[in-house]
């Protein structure tokens, strides 16, 4: 079999959504086995590199393309890195103030959040998530903040027009549902996404689109899944996940990675 690349998002797809923040066994034997066959392994998330856990690193891929294309290291080593002009920055922030969205600005080296702004349980648990491990934490106010792109949590009776005026031109809007009193969007700069970073790594390693492969189980995944030639979606994903990708798999509860690389003939 011709050496193939193949993108995992973390959560819900490596990583459980659980509680326990844990990787099956399966999942790790299988990357394991697939890059032993001579495959390329990346994670593709929308994290910026410094929320990756030390748990995700130590699964030994060969790269990461991190906050949704933006970000983009092999071996190592940063082959691709976007940044946001420090005004704009900023700005986003006032605007996102008024429209009381309480939102995680992420960077490479930084995670920054605006305290006057009070979000949901689930943001503040991530929050605290990525306070961990002496993982850097701003302020906005700060002289040192900036970032890469951001996640937001508003209320459902907020009207954020405002908001999506002002990021038009500058960045993508991504809807990640609904939690229950907030909705919840990704925003990342706009000519960026997990797509374009996959394009970024084939043209890198002049592989084949007819040899990319990818695996994921969220609406922000749809980019990545609806590039690549093999798409896969673990069981449980959202209907508009599954109903876009060439292969549903079992659940993450139920090795569904492993099956589905099985499947492919990627560990033989």
């Amino acid at each position: 079999m011709e050496r193939c690349i193949l993108f995992f998002d973390i959560d819900g797809t490596i990583l459980t959504e659980d509680g326990t923040r844990t990787i099956p066994e399966h999942t790790r034997q299988a990357i394991a086995k697939a890059r032993a066959n001579g495959h390329l392994a990346f994670v593709n998330t929308g994290r910026v590199y410094l929320n990756v856990e030390p748990m995700i690193r130590e699964l030994g891929f060969d790269g990461y393309v991190c906050g949704c294309g933006t970000n983009i290291y092999y071996q190592g080593k940063e082959l691709l890195r976007n940044r946001i002009p420090k005004e704009l920055c900023k700005k986003t922030v006032e605007v996102t103030r008024a429209c009381r969205m309480a939102t995680l600005f992420e960077a490479a080296d930084l995670n920054a959040i605006d305290r006057s702004v009070k979000g949901n349980a689930k943001y503040e648990e991530l929050i605290a998530y990525f306070s961990e491990n002496n993982r850097r934490m701003v302020d906005v106010e700060s002289e040192e903040f900036y970032f890469d792109k951001f996640t937001a949590w508003y209320p459902l009776n907020q009207n954020i027009q405002p908001f999506k005026a002002f990021i038009e031109g500058h960045f993508d809007y991504i809807d990640r549902g609904i939690e229950g009193d907030y909705g919840m969007c990704e925003i990342i700069p706009k000519g960026f996404s997990k797509a374009t970073g996959i394009k970024f790594l084939l043209d890198y390693f002049q592989i084949s689109h007819e040899n990319s492969y990818a695996f994921g189980d969220s609406t922000n995944d749809l980019p990545m899944l609806t590039y690549v030639k093999h798409s896969v979606a673990m069981g449980g994903s959202p209907k508009v996940v599954r109903d876009a990708v060439e292969f549903v798999t079992k659940s993450i509860y139920e090795d569904g990675l492993a099956y589905a690389m099985e499947q492919y003939h990627l560990l033989t």
